[in-house]
């Protein structure tokens, strides 16, 4: 009797401190299913009535709202009502061509969508810390090649502390998707493939090893990014539209 007693309130408590909610499409008030509602750290969806429960999420989290064909919106938790509504917006018909009609396809790219949005800023950030280094990596070409070696080996940590710093939580949660679309945004960003990064500021052979350790977890630091092809299409989009926001 104790333990069913002990379950009953859990079971109350947990519903008291849930916040449930319904995206709804404000022109034609049907529920919206397979919305993208995120954070850095956390993610989830909506159902098929377009309901979700955003218990995972903290009160001072910045949740966003996203889904293809509509307006993405962010908002703070204790600010979103019950009921949210999101707009409609018009995508171009190329892209549209290429994702097609169907829900499966508008779902993947959901997925897509998701992913872009929580490894992009890890991206931004490497670029702009990339640009501020090389001022100084100029001004070491009056040194040794042991010293420029070495002075570049602590620009680089300097680097990754700064990233971990700001994105540690997130970054140690990544995806193999994830991973794999935060190396084509490094190129993006950096114009350099993330094996070029590594053997600029570390060896070829530092950036042969981590190579190895990429591909086998079924990456490639030496993707380059095409805006033009395959998926890193539907990527400059999703990015272009952040971009814009």
């Amino acid at each position: 009797m104790h333990r069913i007693f002990t379950l009953v309130l859990l079971a109350s408590y947990s519903f008291i401190y849930s916040q449930i909610i319904t995206v709804i499409d404000k022109n034609t008030s049907l529920p919206l299913s397979e919305v993208n509602i995120y954070t850095k750290e956390n993610g989830t969806t909506t159902s098929n009535d377009g309901m979700c429960d955003l218990n995972i999420f903290s009160s001072n989290d910045i949740i966003t709202f996203s889904l293809i064909g509509y307006k993405t919106i962010s908002m703070k938790k204790s600010q979103i009502p019950n009921i949210m509504y999101l707009n409609s917006e018009t995508i171009p018909m190329e892209l549209v061509n290429v994702i097609g009609r169907s829900k499966r396809s508008k779902r993947k790219f959901s997925r897509l969508e998701r992913d872009v949005r929580k490894v992009y800023p890890f991206a931004k950030m490497a670029s702009e810390l990339l640009v501020m280094s090389n001022g100084i990596i100029d001004s070491l070409d009056q040194f040794s090649a042991i010293k420029r070696y070495r002075e570049k080996r602590k620009i680089f940590k300097d680097i990754e502390r700064q990233l971990l710093l700001k994105h540690g939580k997130s970054a140690r949660r990544l995806t193999r998707s994830q991973g794999r679309i935060l190396i084509r945004l490094i190129d993006r960003e950096t114009s350099r493939t993330s094996y070029d990064i590594i053997k600029h500021f570390r060896n070829v052979f530092s950036a042969g090893f981590w190579q190895l350790t990429a591909k086998f977890f079924g990456h490639d630091l030496k993707t380059m990014y095409n805006s033009k092809k395959g998926q890193d299409r539907f990527i400059e989009f999703i990015v272009r539209r952040i971009e814009n926001e």
